[in-house]
């Protein structure tokens, strides 16, 4: 991901369109809605700084290209899950545990952001260098999946065919509420406990076991003030 540059911002071009947060917020919500509703291709930094009521050059001091917002919004899909698949890392918690936490923890930030940002991942685009941190977040978030997989199966908890293939498809359902949100699904609070609990079955967990990792869970993500568990 390309930097973003920090400051104070500059005089609006008009009255503030968009209330709430910083300029860098209202731009980044601005382009979100645009990029999601309009397709990425129809947007250009001139409109999105027409929104939000700045001069197009005072986009620029926040970012540098329509790229770079569009990094900043990815970003924000995949990095606070990696942080989260850290903190677990160091509770001691079980797999089944673990699992179901960090599962809970993706899905609710999938499908609870304004905008449904996860439907730009297919953007041929996001094959240049430009976003190859996001791309490299992604593979590890989904390794810090598969590795709880592993841990499980080691553990006797969960019992897999083929670690890589079943792994590969926990992720695809994880991801699989940004294809409801785009099909204009409802979504409603219970989402994230019904995938986390599903993730469990499809590991062949026990009933006991997933019904422990519910409990134990919620501590956990009581913990996270990012997400409302």
């Amino acid at each position: 991901m390309t930097g973003i540059r920090q400051g104070a911002g500059r005089p609006r071009l008009s009255s503030v369109v968009r209330q709430a947060g910083s300029a860098r917020d209202q731009i980044l919500d601005a382009a979100a809605e645009m990029f999601v509703t309009q397709g990425y291709h129809a947007a250009s930094t001139r409109r999105i700084a027409e929104v939000v009521g700045v001069k197009q050059a005072s986009l620029y001091y926040h970012f540098s290209s329509k790229q770079d917002i569009l990094a900043a919004l990815l970003a924000g899909t995949v990095k606070p899950s990696l942080s989260f698949a850290t903190r677990l890392a160091r509770s001691g918690e079980p797999p089944n545990v673990q699992l179901y936490a960090l599962t809970y923890f993706d899905v609710s930030l999938l499908c609870t952001g304004k905008w449904n940002i996860g439907a730009l991942y297919s953007l041929p685009e996001l094959r240049a260098p430009e976003f190859e941190e996001f791309a490299r977040d992604r593979r590890a978030l989904q390794r810090a999946f598969a590795r709880r997989v592993a841990a499980g199966v080691k553990a006797g908890i969960f019992r897999v065919g083929s670690l890589e293939t079943t792994s590969a498809l926990l992720f695809a359902l994880d991801e699989s509420v940004i294809t409801l949100r785009a099909n204009g699904v409802r979504i409603d609070n219970t989402l994230p406990a019904t995938v986390a609990a599903g993730a469990l079955r499809l590991l062949e967990c026990r009933d006991q076991d997933v019904a422990t990792a519910e409990v134990e869970a919620k501590r956990l993500l009581a913990l996270a003030p990012e997400i409302r568990a």
